[in-house]
């Protein structure tokens, strides 16, 4: 956890507080705090989920949608488990006759809350299983509202924080409720055109009847199964024209290794709309670019050089690491492009051979670029961390694009490590700050 999400995390707690003071007795303002960021980052984090096109376009995207997602998540749980241990009744609540009933409901929501979070911490359960569980947010969160607006009355909490309250929770059941029927949402049927497999996954192209809604390069899509209500998971466009779209799938996990084990031609399938904001250049006015791109991470460079026309424009240089030959899906292709690009340098890196992607080889080619060249990457974090890691060291100003999708990072192990790891850091300075000197 970054010292810019733990000044985050404290605002958000401070920003309740101070809402509260002026109508809460002292002792009631943190329980009744936690238990309001509780149920705004709960309701925050439905509205993310909700895939609302303003709200992607506020937060950089749809990725990063998914990254304040699972750190609302955090909040949610954090908030909930303090309010449970240290709130005390406030009022008769709204309908005095239900207090006892209200109160219970709340135990109820914050158990189902650190049940359905434990779950997702474990990523072992297959996918579907933790889909499932994970809409059960949603119920959770209608029975913490229900608890919410019932619990106290607006003479006894305060008309402002309540009326806050009331309304993170409506919109709260409004973009659990959008999600729902986005879910039955008609989306175009496609059938697989072609199919080229490789070590480790497939190539796939499929074609509708009629027109395709146009995409950017860089940009991703849903692929579903044609059947009612069938999981609809997100691969980046690879290309494609104005009634085909081509995906290069990597054998991730459950649902992706069945589908590139069992897809044939003539097979149907559900196609969302592309969507998304990492979006290369590739007009002539573009400025100098890197391109950096780990295993099927080439799908989003593979549709910009499918747009892209010969040019004198700025350079693009593209950086392919691969174990192999046999594993990269999309190569040949990619070679074809560059080939007739003048503008585009490929560079195609083999870790089989010793030949993968190093701090030196990437100061050297970084150090003929301009300061201002964009950077992109895409490919696994440890690719990303090792190219920002170099960028920085070698004084370059131009932006770092990149994005991070990880359906099953909703909670993470790893993150909840990071956070007690930060935690016993901050201690352990605040300790050795106060520690009498031994001189």
């Amino acid at each position: 956890m970054t010292k810019r999400s733990l000044i985050l995390a404290a605002a958000f707690l401070l920003a309740h507080i101070a809402v509260l003071l002026p109508f809460v007795p002292l002792l009631a303002v943190l329980p009744t705090a936690l238990g309001m960021v509780s149920m705004t980052s709960m309701a925050l984090s439905l509205v993310l989920a909700a895939r609302w096109r303003v709200v992607d376009r506020i937060t950089g995207g749809p990725d990063k949608s998914y990254v304040a997602h699972r750190w609302l998540g955090f909040l949610a749980l954090a908030g909930a488990l303090g309010h449970w241990g240290t709130a005390t009744s406030l009022g008769a609540g709204l309908v005095p006759g239900l207090g006892d009933a209200v109160e219970e409901v709340g135990t109820l929501a914050a158990s189902g809350l650190l049940t359905l979070s434990a779950a997702a911490m474990i990523r072992a359960i297959p996918y579907h299983l933790w889909k499932a569980s994970h809409m059960l947010m949603g119920p959770v969160f209608l029975v913490a509202a229900f608890h919410t607006v019932f619990v106290s009355s607006p003479a006894a909490l305060g008309l402002v924080p309540w009326a806050i309250m009331a309304g993170a929770s409506g919109l709260g059941v409004l973009a659990w409720a959008q999600t729902l029927i986005r879910k039955v949402a008609p989306s175009r049927l496609v059938t697989v055109e072609r199919v080229v497999l490789f070590d480790g996954g497939g190539d796939v192209t499929l074609r509708a009847e009629g027109k395709l809604r146009a995409f950017r390069p860089g940009q991703f899509a849903t692929l579903a199964h044609n059947r009612a209500r069938a999981e609809a998971h997100p691969f980046t466009i690879a290309g494609g024209d104005d009634t085909s779209r081509r995906f290069i799938i990597r054998s991730a996990g459950d649902w992706t290794r069945s589908l590139v084990d069992t897809v044939q031609v003539g097979d149907k399938l559900r196609l969302g709309r592309g969507v998304g904001r990492f979006l290369p250049q590739t007009g002539a006015t573009r400025r100098e670019q890197l391109w950096v791109a780990g295993g099927v991470g080439i799908t989003p460079f593979l549709a910009a050089l499918d747009r892209m026309q010969p040019d004198d424009g700025a350079p693009v240089t593209l950086i392919y690491c691969t174990r192999s030959r046999a594993t990269a899906g999309g190569l040949a292709c990619v070679e074809r492009h560059a080939a007739r690009l003048p503008q585009v340098r490929l560079i195609v890196l083999s870790d089989r051979n010793r030949g993968g992607l190093t701090a030196a080889r990437l100061q050297g080619w970084m150090a003929e670029m301009a300061p201002a060249c964009d950077v992109y990457l895409c490919g696994p974090e440890g690719l990303k961390a090792l190219v920002s890691e170099v960028w920085a060291g070698a004084g370059k100003s131009g932006r770092i694009h990149s994005e991070r999708f990880d359906f099953r990072g909703a909670y993470g192990l790893t993150d909840l490590i990071y956070i007690g790891q930060s935690m016993l850091d901050s201690a352990r300075r605040t300790g050795q700050t106060h520690a009498p000197s031994r001189s």
